[in-house]
């Protein structure tokens, strides 16, 4: 059988730029806060950057710091507070427009593996300040932590691309954002299987977890209760076989709450990252507020699933 040695383990952050998206929908709302006195909280979101990285820092052997710099950046959200008035809507869409100028043009700070893995994600040079402000840039962290989880994916030793199959532990993927402070713990078992097909070398993944996620507040769940959220993966990405990295990778994730506890919206999360070319410029879509995933009866714009 033939094996690959890949003489650069960290090729796919050397000078390389990405289209990112991603959609959520939560079972719990994440607030969304302007610097002056404006927020909302939001039960679903779509997000959608292009990336341009490059390797900053040798960490070891294994690992590496990388610079992304986002090119072009938009996000579209919907309310759970009432859009019925023209003032409320004008208010959130200050708190996306506010949210579209801080990350057009910020720079995410990771750290990589050699083996596929991101380790940390944080966004470089933000100010701390008031509470509001502090609260904005963990949404801010949230937002950029699901749009890079997408990278994540765990290969073989050497990364060597031979058919076959791997299994992969708690993979950020299967895991959901926090809230409000609240960090959900997490496992997952995961499985990729390595097919070369037509020329092109395909991994497909399934993968199913479990999700803890703390209520601080009293609830229909009960004083301080943790729900607990089963997810489940789908995935298809297409590696160079050449250069032993991922170029494209597409997901979904469906989270129900188990059955000990009351039912509620679930938990999807679902994206796309694909490297571009040089000139390539995808459309990043404007930045607004638009309708619930699924509802049908709104003046607002459709949510527009990123899988059409």
């Amino acid at each position: 059988q033939e094996l690959m040695v890949y003489a650069d383990l960290f090729a796919r952050w050397d000078g390389t730029r990405w289209f990112l998206e991603t959609e959520s929908t939560l079972p719990y709302s994440l607030l969304f806060s302007a610097d002056q006195n404006l927020e909302f909280p939001t039960q679903g979101y779509q997000t959608r950057a292009i990336i341009a990285c490059e390797k900053d820092w040798k960490l070891g052997k294994l690992r590496y710091e990388v610079n992304c710099k986002v090119e072009d950046f938009g996000i579209q959200a919907t309310s759970s507070y009432s859009t019925k008035k023209e003032k409320d809507r004008e208010n959130a869409l200050i708190v996306l427009e506010q949210l579209d100028a801080k990350l057009s043009g910020a720079t995410i700070q990771i750290q990589v593996l050699a083996d596929g893995r991101v380790d940390n994600v944080d966004i470089e040079g933000i100010s701390t300040g008031n509470r509001r402000i502090n609260r904005m840039n963990e949404t801010m962290r949230v937002l950029v932590g699901r749009m890079m989880s997408g990278f994540h994916l765990k290969l073989r030793k050497m990364n060597q691309l031979n058919e076959g199959r791997w299994v992969e532990f708690d993979s950020t993927v299967l895991s959901m954002p926090g809230q409000a402070g609240m960090t959900p713990s997490h496992s997952s078992h995961t499985v990729h299987y390595l097919n070369r097909f037509e020329g092109n070398t395909l991994v497909q993944t399934i993968g199913r977890g479990m999700v803890s996620m703390p209520t601080l507040r009293e609830s229909v769940y009960g004083a301080n209760a943790t729900r607990m959220y089963q997810t489940d993966l789908i995935g298809v990405s297409i590696f160079d076989y050449e250069e032993g990295f991922m170029l494209e990778r597409v997901w979904a994730v469906e989270g129900e709450l188990t059955a000990a506890f009351l039912a509620d919206g679930g938990y999807w999360f679902a994206g796309r990252i694909k490297m571009l070319g040089e000139g390539d410029e995808p459309d990043v879509g404007p930045t607004r507020l638009i309708a619930a995933r699924g509802q049908a009866a709104s003046d607002l714009p459709p949510w527009i699933p990123i899988e059409r």
